[in-house]
């Protein structure tokens, strides 16, 4: 709702541009700006995963042997990326734990290094767990563009959104958190919506290639996402993606949305959060999903179906539908 309401406003940061002015992110405030890299994943990702975590261990303590282990499938971003931190890989799951106490299944538990796209892979994880016989399952990710590396790298690239570079986007961050359950568990928890069908593909020419980006691989995970509700149909009237001014990323978006227009009401509402509150990286995918929850639950949604679709700047695209009636 405070993203709804325009109240992550960019502030000033103590890293300078290449024309020596300060650096404007949206970042937050409870976390000081001297804690990067490792330390701050882990401050972003705690209170998300715990609030998502908090019902399956009210209802694990309940069993007489107690409490057991769950899966996390958590999107961060690609290990390619400047200044991202290498410890993540070895200790984010394990700092998680030991803060939250959450008890998280080592060797399920799964890092996905796919930066936004990598966000509906953590879905797509996700629900082949539950496939497999799993009661339950964590999904999120956490990113971070507040690092001196991130941001020399964004503002060599002229992506940093300014008075002189309109073409850019606000670095933000952010963490967000779900928990899956199979239908059959259901009963057992207070239901918000359901994730109809989760896709990821790839893009043979993504940003920085050489050869032009034709949105092969956004729209075939578009394609397959909506493939569960019937490619004719023109049932979905409301998307919501990670589109964040840059005019690459929009036009990756509107090639993928027209070539997938018989799925989609003649003029479908595109909501772009991310203007907002700021390019949230890998922690997109599962912040939309929060976004189009709450808007469920205060009644301020633009239709009962939401896709869902993240583009990274790597080769990761991904597409998910999630519907408001579980009984869908």
């Amino acid at each position: 709702m405070s993203a709804r309401a325009g109240k992550f406003a960019p502030r000033e940061s103590h890293m300078i541009d290449k024309a020596g002015e300060p650096i404007a992110t949206a970042r937050l405030a409870s976390i000081a700006d001297n804690v990067q890299g490792l330390e701050r994943f882990v401050a972003l990702g705690v209170p998300p995963l715990l609030q998502a975590a908090y019902p399956w261990i009210a209802t694990e303590s309940k069993r007489p042997k107690g409490t057991g282990t769950i899966a996390a499938f958590i999107a961060v971003p690609s290990e390619r990326r400047p200044g991202f931190d290498q410890r993540i890989r070895r200790y984010l799951l394990e700092a998680l734990e030991a803060r939250t106490r959450v008890p998280l299944d080592p060797g399920r538990s799964r890092l996905v290094f796919g930066c936004r796209g990598g966000g509906v892979t953590a879905f797509k994880l996700g629900m082949d767990e539950l496939a497999r016989g799993t009661d339950a399952v964590l999904v999120g990710g956490i990113d971070s563009y507040f690092d001196p590396g991130v941001l020399e790298w964004l503002d060599v690239e002229c992506r940093l959104h300014g008075l002189d570079t309109e073409n850019g986007f606000v670095p933000g961050e952010g963490s967000a958190f779900v928990m899956l359950v199979p239908r059959r568990r259901a009963s057992s928890f207070d239901v918000l919506a359901q994730v109809i069908s989760a896709a990821a593909e790839t893009e043979p020419h993504p940003y920085g290639s050489e050869q032009p980006c034709l949105a092969e691989g956004l729209t075939k995970a578009v394609r397959r996402a909506v493939a569960a509700v019937g490619p004719r149909s023109k049932s979905i009237a409301w998307c919501l993606t990670d589109v964040a001014n840059e005019r690459h990323r929009v036009d990756e978006w509107m090639a993928a949305l027209g070539r997938n227009h018989r799925a989609f009401v003649a003029d479908p509402v595109h909501d772009q959060p991310l203007l907002k509150t700021g390019d949230v990286g890998a922690a997109s995918a599962a912040m939309l999903a929060a976004i189009t929850i709450t808007q469920w639950q205060t009644r301020c949604s633009e239709g009962d179906v939401a896709l869902i679709a993240t583009a990274s700047d790597g080769p990761e695209r991904g597409a998910m539908l999630l519907s408001v009636d579980p009984a869908s």
